[in-house]
């Protein structure tokens, strides 16, 4: 089950436009913020 995150509209359209940049869909471009955030978050030092 997915969560339900409120995402500043700002802050969407960030990602929107990251994902439009790198030609990505929007799907992917959170799935891979998330997922190197969650990398960074649980080891720091090896980013």
């Amino acid at each position: 089950m997915r969560p339900n995150v409120d995402i500043p509209w700002s802050l969407h359209g960030q990602v929107k436009e990251w994902a439009e940049e790198t030609d990505r869909t929007l799907t992917e471009a959170y799935t891979e913020l998330v997922n190197t955030g969650l990398a960074n978050v649980e080891h720091p030092d090896e980013s």
